[in-house]
């Protein structure tokens, strides 16, 4: 039996995730351009029901649901490839985050 190394991969989909990562490069550059140049129209950008009381609550409470999920769903996968103790430890990181919902 050989040992085969894969061949690099110089498809489409290489291409794809080049365009992207320049197109968010790009993006980037300019909020940061903005940022230097004119600090007041960056925030302009705004929406405005990002400044009502109780927004910054929703997004935190939001982003700690993201976090959470991505934790348990990357213990999930570990859980099935084998690796119990990773799988153990992101699932007591996605717990831990719990008691910091009171604060929000």
């Amino acid at each position: 039996m050989t040992n085969q190394q894969p061949a690099v991969n110089t498809g489409p989909n290489i291409l794809l995730r080049g365009a992207a990562v320049a197109v968010l490069a790009v993006a980037v550059l300019t909020f940061a351009v903005l940022a230097i140049i004119d600090p007041a129209s960056l925030i302009s950008l705004a929406p405005e029901w990002f400044g009502e009381p109780g927004a910054s609550s929703l997004l935190a409470g939001t982003g700690l649901v993201g976090v959470m999920a991505g934790l348990l769903y990357k213990a999930v996968r570990e859980g099935n490839r084998g690796h119990d103790e990773l799988a153990t430890w992101l699932t007591l990181a996605a717990l831990l985050i719990v008691p910091i919902f009171s604060m929000v």
